[in-house]
């Protein structure tokens, strides 16, 4: 059974396509990677095309199996990795035109098993993808790829079904925020989201006190140290920019109705940060 919410992600990426908007390379990043699975066949065929009659359950299932010579499968071998060898072959394969339908799919299921070799052999093709061809690459954490495929991919967070009715409505709110939950993992994400909520509910933003508690708790990072130190000492700091970030978005959308001028102030203070400090302190002088 597809969500409700895969759906809607469905009816807009085909959306694009209709107005020959939909990029080539998508990275779809999701706590549950059998949900992008069920997101990626549930919009393939009208991408795809077919050239013949064929229902959509058969059509999943050659897909699936590797069966439909447009819809290519690269998944990782026996060593657990996705090799450049791999890519090589995807290569050769691209050298036709599609032949089973209009367009073509390259479906790289778990794209993280990629080794950074195969990563950058990769690179090379959505650089300059083909006609009619689509990259499309699923991971359960979006930073598990290198920042060259990164910057040359539209991602697109898919909600694990757990997360659907807790956190649609804070990603609505802050659209980024859905990235960062990928980026630090839906148990940080949680434990963060459930942490600042209980302390807005008790916050008095008239307090001096209760500001200078509210900007330790958004600052200090001690409580990750162990999540920061598996990280090189430049995307470490990196991601503490970027929790300092999500933890300013959190506490604006859980005051948003009792303090709003407060709301007012963080959204303003986010959406001008272009390259955001490590230091939130500016905000508290606004």
């Amino acid at each position: 059974m597809v969500s409700a919410q895969i759906l809607a992600i469905s009816e807009k990426l085909i959306g694009c396509f209709e107005r020959n908007s939909l990029p080539q390379t998508i990275l779809f990043h999701s706590p549950a990677i059998s949900n992008i699975d069920a997101l990626i066949f549930s919009f393939a065929k009208k991408l795809m095309k077919p050239r013949r009659e064929i229902d959509d359950e058969k059509f999943v299932s050659l897909c699936s199996a590797g069966q439909f010579s447009d819809f290519i499968n690269v998944v990782k071998g026996s060593t657990g990795s996705i090799k450049v060898d791999d890519i090589h072959l995807v290569e050769d394969a691209l050298k036709y035109a599609p032949f089973e339908s209009e367009n073509r799919i390259v479906y790289f299921k778990d794209a993280s098993a990629m080794t950074e070799q195969s990563q950058n052999a990769l690179l090379k093709k959505i650089e300059e993808p083909p006609e009619r061809t689509f990259f499309f690459l699923a991971v359960n954490k979006r930073n598990s790829l290198l920042p060259t495929i990164l910057s040359r991919s539209v991602s697109i967070f898919v909600p694990a079904a757990n997360t659907e009715a807790g956190f649609s409505e804070l990603f609505d709110c802050f659209p980024f925020l859905a990235d960062l939950a990928s980026d630090f993992g839906g148990e940080i994400f949680s434990a963060e989201k459930n942490r600042l909520e209980h302390f807005c509910s008790e916050i008095n933003f008239k307090s001096v006190t209760c500001i200078n508690r509210l900007y330790e708790e958004i600052t200090d990072n001690t409580a990750n140290q162990t999540f920061f130190s598996s990280f090189p000492s430049e995307k470490a700091d990196y991601l503490k920019k970027m929790m300092i970030r999500m933890r300013l978005a959190i506490v604006a959308f859980f005051v948003r109705e009792k303090n709003p001028e407060i709301t007012r102030k963080i959204t303003g203070f986010l959406s001008n940060q272009q390259y955001f400090s490590p230091d939130a302190s500016i905000f508290f002088m606004l």
